[in-house]
């Protein structure tokens, strides 16, 4: 399944490949820190939810990934972001997020991304982050170690 707010003809053509599990939800809540005085989240504050829910995929998959990444030597650095606000959150609201990790080559992983309403399915934001894994001591770039594939692909 694929988000239909995303166009993957143009992640496909730009070399994107699908992870081979289905996209991971992961639910969460917009609360009053969130949002700016008219109780609507602060656009940034999306893409912290985003991060939140990458660092599910490392829970789900029972591992650390601050020690991961510091055992691999790596970091993996946002180097894009981009979304499309299509309805304001409230505060309060419960909202899912669905995390579609796709790679590119060796070395950078696309995660698109969809927040939903949890009630009503009503789609609040859609988008993606590109990361890059770069050796923790070079910050050059470099391939994306097995163990973080799996994470991100699943069982």
């Amino acid at each position: 399944m694929r988000f239909p707010a995303l166009s993957t003809r143009f992640a496909e053509a730009a070399g994107f490949r699908p992870c081979s599990r289905p996209m991971t939800d992961v639910k969460l809540r917009a609360y009053w820190a969130d949002c700016d005085p008219a109780g609507l989240v602060y656009f940034g504050n999306v893409f912290r939810f985003i991060g939140q829910a990458e660092e599910e995929l490392y829970v789900r998959a029972l591992k650390n990934r601050e020690q991961l990444f510091e055992a691999l030597g790596i970091w993996m650095p946002r180097v894009e972001a981009h979304a499309n606000f299509l309805s304001p959150i409230r505060s309060g609201r419960a909202i899912r997020i669905r995390l579609d990790p796709q790679f590119k080559g060796d070395k950078t992983v696309r995660l698109e991304f969809e927040v939903l309403d949890e009630e009503t399915e009503t789609r609040f934001a859609t988008g993606y982050i590109t990361v890059v894994c770069v050796d923790r001591v070079t910050f050059k770039s470099r391939t994306i170690p097995e163990e973080i594939r799996q994470v991100l692909s699943g069982p």
